[in-house]
């Protein structure tokens, strides 16, 4: 029964990424000529800016259900289980321990997430290791995270210069979505950087919760 639960958290959480490409690929098809139903190519954009920050915030969730179900002593289908440092006698006394004091929510940035899991669990298995192999692309969807949900001139700055750093170039009127519409050089298949960045969230979460 435990090793169901990790499980479901798993495929609930792929399904939600599945359903985030089904809708910035809906969103490309609509701003195609002769589309019907027919939307602008800025709001195509503006969709698939919205499928990422739902992936975002689905892999936020993720990250809270496997860390409190691990903590509260539930297996995961395959693979070793975690060497808990702590034994809350119930769920809710493990929300408490890991939601600092005087705050509603816990942070679960992936930093945030690697010094807690070692806290908690020997060698902050499974998450910090995990976390720790992807943290490059992991920064770089946080800065695009940041860049979508805020829209401060230094999250937008920050952006530019991860584009920068992926492109060579900076293409003029540059959008978020149209970022992650563009086929990464060499890609084989081709492949979008919205397809990459999603593909990488489903790796790790895959190693989080073997099955």
């Amino acid at each position: 029964m435990s090793q169901h639960q990790l499980g479901r958290v798993l495929n609930g959480f792929c399904h939600t990424l599945q359903d985030c490409k089904r809708l910035a690929t809906d969103g490309y098809q609509w701003s195609l000529p002769g589309s019907q139903p027919h939307i602008s190519k800025t709001r195509a954009e503006s969709i698939t800016g919205l499928a990422f920050l739902r992936a975002c915030i689905a892999w936020e969730t993720f990250l809270e259900e496997s860390f409190i179900l691990y903590l509260i002593g539930r297996t995961a289908p395959r693979g070793r289980a975690p060497r808990r440092f702590a034994f809350p006698p119930s769920r809710g006394i493990a929300e408490e321990w890991v939601i600092p004091e005087g705050r509603r929510f816990a942070n679960w940035g992936e930093d945030n997430v690697s010094n807690r899991a070692e806290r908690f669990f020997r060698g902050g298995y499974p998450f910090t290791p995990a976390l720790r192999n992807h943290a490059n692309t992991l920064s770089e969807m946080r800065t695009i995270r940041n860049a979508i949900a805020h829209g401060s001139g230094n999250c937008w700055e920050n952006f530019k210069t991860l584009v920068r750093n992926k492109l060579t170039i900076l293409p003029p009127h540059l959008t978020i979505g149209s970022f992650f519409n563009t086929t990464i050089t060499g890609s084989t298949p081709p492949q979008s950087f919205l397809e990459y960045y999603l593909d990488i969230l489903e790796s790790v979460a895959r190693q989080i919760i073997p099955v």
